[in-house]
């Protein structure tokens, strides 16, 4: 997770857990601690993870291979671009899928008029 990110929510992390984080271009960081126990709402689905804050990443948060694992995470692909991950909770069975939006599209949601504002 950014640290910007973390800062915004509030997250307080250990900075005696770090670790050393390489790059898709093989430059290496180091995390700056390990925030633990973070619940992430997906959908009606709660989930907690042990997150490393990094200074300055390319990403707001990065789900990996123990959240794939963790939650058995499926990658929908659809011909029109458009993808899902369809995650289950591991705890009540339930599973839960999700849009997700291409890299450089704004990361808030936007604010959208209703029908009958946009008639004024």
């Amino acid at each position: 997770m950014a640290e910007e990110i973390c800062f915004d929510l509030g997250l307080a992390y250990d900075p005696s857990v770090v670790l050393n984080m390489q790059s898709a271009n093989g430059e290496v960081d180091q995390s700056l601690g390990l925030a633990r126990n973070v619940p992430v709402q997906i959908g009606d689905i709660t989930l907690y993870v042990q997150v490393h804050i990094i200074r300055s990443p390319a990403y707001d948060i990065l789900l990996g291979r123990p959240f794939d694992i963790l939650t058995e995470s499926v990658v929908r692909n659809f011909a029109n671009e458009d993808q899902t991950v369809t995650i289950l909770d591991p705890n009540s069975g339930r599973r839960a899928t999700v849009p997700t939006s291409a890299r450089g599209r704004p990361r808030r949601p936007l604010q959208r008029q209703t029908f009958l504002a946009s008639m004024n």
